[in-house]
């Protein structure tokens, strides 16, 4: 980290201030999350209250299972590819991208999936996010599922549907 009024060298051998570097590692990253949403990446947060879509006490969200909890504030985006499974089911990966606050990636943190409406290839086991702080699963389903993952010590949770069936013309 510089201090406010160190410069890093350019390339082209121009000083850059340090509050003009933060200020474009922000804008980056404000980017960087803007293209997430649009792709269809959900960010999760903790559930405001019962009852809410993610809500602890919903009835179909599987237990959450204990892992390990991080001693900061986790930024977590959890998301399917393909967004939707088949109409008939099959597969999608679930990844999961574990950030400390200021967007930097948090390695090591464990996260455990579990799901109602399908099975997980970890089987529900401990997994590790990497050094760019993500993990990734592979689901399996004939049905709309529900996810439910424990990351750090927080849980969250998001529906992956089925694609709706085309009309024959």
């Amino acid at each position: 980290m510089l201090h406010p009024n160190e410069h890093q060298i350019a390339e082209n051998g121009a000083a850059i201030p340090a509050c003009k570097i933060r200020r474009l590692k922000r804008g980056i990253a404000v980017s960087i999350l803007a293209v997430a949403l649009l792709s269809g990446c959900r960010l999760l947060r903790p559930p405001a209250s019962a009852g809410a879509p993610g809500a602890p006490d919903t009835p179909d969200a599987p237990e959450p299972l204990p892992v390990k909890k991080v001693p900061e504030e986790l930024v977590v985006a959890a998301w399917s590819e393909p967004a939707k499974l088949p109409p008939a089911g099959g597969q999608t990966q679930i990844l999961v991208r574990v950030q400390k606050r200021g967007g930097a990636p948090y390695a090591g943190v464990e996260v455990r999936l579990s799901v109602s409406g399908g099975s997980l290839y970890s089987g529900g086991k401990i997994l590790l996010t990497d050094g760019r702080g993500m993990t990734r699963d592979r689901l399996t389903a004939h049905r709309a599922a529900r996810i439910t993952l424990n990351a750090g010590g927080t849980r969250y949770s998001f529906q992956v549907p089925l694609t709706e069936p085309k009309a024959e013309e």
